[in-house]
């Protein structure tokens, strides 16, 4: 899942570009406000579900649009694909697109490219992107779809990655070495088809455990010593 503020940290990067790289990215020249869009989404954010559809109303009558469309514009939240109606017709589908990169609990910001205006008298650069506020009652929003179950707040990330993250003290371990961490590197051998001899897992690193320590060595190209430092241990743990 991406982390919201690293979404807003890239969909700001887009701020002040034009569509032409867009355009050579996706070999299309078109209205590219819904590329940009997609670029976030789907490149940036890794969200492969999104279809690669650059017509706002095209998009809106995809299933992946239709399961997730809301209009509780104050429940807008970063990453969420904001729609409009800009020409009066509603008929005709959505003619515009933009992202939230901010909920401000009044209002709802967004990332947009390529937009001309409309009959409520708001007109945008329509050469690069830029960001704009809307309250949650502008006449010119029309849809939301809703992208949470795709994003996650960086509070749960940070917790996330304080959960899965542990870190250990380890020695250089040699021969005459005794002790759990000994008995822990005979399994680590032992588990990738090296033997310590007939002591096996006995926390005591002795000749048979050296040679084991040395062969693993010479099979993956590290300096053959006996010696279980920093590199080995590395090595060993990439698996």
């Amino acid at each position: 899942m991406m982390n919201r503020r690293k979404f807003v940290e890239e969909a700001k990067k887009r701020v002040g570009k034009s569509g032409e790289d867009l355009f050579r990215r996706y070999q299309i020249r078109t209205d590219w406000c819904l590329m940009q869009v997609y670029y976030l989404e789907h490149d940036i954010s890794g969200i492969t579900d999104v279809p690669m559809n650059f017509s706002c109303s095209g998009f809106m009558n995809t299933e992946f649009a239709k399961q997730r469309k809301n209009r509780e514009f104050k429940t807008a939240e970063i990453g969420d694909i904001v729609f409009f109606e800009l020409n009066g017709n509603r008929g005709d589908g959505a003619d515009h697109v933009g992202v939230v990169i901010e909920n401000t609990g009044h209002s709802i910001k967004l990332v947009e490219g390529n937009v001309q205006g409309n009959s409520s008298g708001i007109w945008y650069d329509t050469s690069v992107s830029d960001i704009y506020e809307y309250d949650y009652y502008n006449s010119s929003l029309d849809w939301i779809i809703d992208m949470s179950e795709y994003f996650t707040d960086e509070e749960e990330s940070e917790q996330e990655d304080k959960e899965n993250t542990f870190s250990v003290q380890i020695r250089t371990l040699r021969k005459g070495d005794k002790g759990n961490d000994v008995k822990a590197l005979q399994r680590l051998l032992y588990s990738d088809g090296y033997s310590c001899g007939p002591c096996s897992d006995d926390g005591d690193f002795g000749e048979c455990t050296e040679s084991a320590v040395m062969e693993y060595q010479s099979v993956h190209k590290l300096e053959v010593d006996g010696i279980v430092g920093k590199q080995t241990f590395s090595e060993m743990w990439k698996k």
